[in-house]
């Protein structure tokens, strides 16, 4: 068996800050040691995306990447373990990596799906599957207490309604004047 080795994580991210200007950081920021706005806490798929023309330090360490970034404007000084880290790539090129062994379960399954479709050109799922896929998403939905978009099924092809401001014409505007009041 040949066995070969692959390039670390801090390597992989020199690499396409060096070479490709950009990388994409996908994070699992759920995990204890990562350091990032509480409003992402929860996120096990994080993405942070990375420029080496960011005017602050990014320090790319042995056990860590840290940097100060921003979110929404707000600096915040992040720690990014790099046992949390299952992806590095970037996004204008695709040029990276995935380690699916320190994925979350969660994307784990999703990414293995997506190969599996990729490889077999698609599936079509059967309907009790399908149902109970809505039933799970509706569930998450619950529980993160968020508003969630569905897809309602129509009758037949919309068509706007007949507004009669659309058919009239527009009044004439006047010229506008100054008039001086003493």
């Amino acid at each position: 068996m040949v066995t070969t080795d692959q390039p670390s994580k801090p390597d992989i991210i020199r690499y396409l800050l060096e070479q490709e200007g950009r990388v994409m950081l996908c994070v699992d920021a759920t995990q204890e040691r990562v350091e990032v706005p509480r409003r992402f806490a929860n996120d096990n798929s994080l993405r942070l995306v990375l420029n080496r023309q960011m005017p602050q330090t990014i320090h790319v360490g042995e056990d860590a990447l840290e940097s100060e970034l921003r979110f929404g404007g707000i600096p915040h000084y992040c720690i990014i373990p790099y046992e949390t880290l299952w992806g590095a790539f970037n996004p204008d090129t695709g040029h990276g990596m995935l380690w699916p062994d320190t994925m979350p379960n969660e994307v784990r399954q999703n990414y293995w799906l997506s190969q599996a479709l990729r490889q077999e050109g698609g599936f079509e799922m059967p309907e009790g599957a399908l149902k109970q896929l809505q039933k799970l998403r509706e569930e998450q939905a619950a529980a993160s207490g968020r508003p969630q978009l569905q897809v309602v099924p129509s009758d037949g092809p919309a068509s706007p309604p007949a507004h009669p401001t659309d058919q009239e014409p527009p009044p004439e505007r006047r010229k506008p004047t100054l008039r001086l009041v003493k």
